[in-house]
């Protein structure tokens, strides 16, 4: 769930891993893909989302070289050097 030598740790939350378990393997490629470079740079990633609670961020992903409707919803915890993917939203 980490990545690399990177000094900021990805993690999931229960939703976020019930997900990452029923997405295709081609998500799941993509994810993991997206995962490694949330731990090298993660502000540098995404868009932030306008929710109540503040810093959750979106980022669409491309999966099997094109876009498709799959989505990674995270929270960045600077404090903690940590990322935690909040949930995988995928569509049709």
């Amino acid at each position: 769930m980490t990545a690399g030598a990177s000094s900021w740790s990805v993690v999931y939350s229960d939703t976020g891993r019930a997900a990452l378990a029923t997405a295709t393997p081609d998500e799941r490629a993509a994810v993991i893909k997206f995962e490694a470079q949330l731990a090298d740079a993660p502000h540098h990633l995404g868009e932030l989302y306008p929710d109540r609670v503040g810093g959750l961020y979106t980022a669409l992903l491309t999966v099997s070289g094109r876009p498709a409707w799959t989505s990674v919803l995270y929270r960045i915890d600077d404090a903690r050097r940590e990322v935690l993917v909040v949930a995988l939203v995928s569509g049709p």
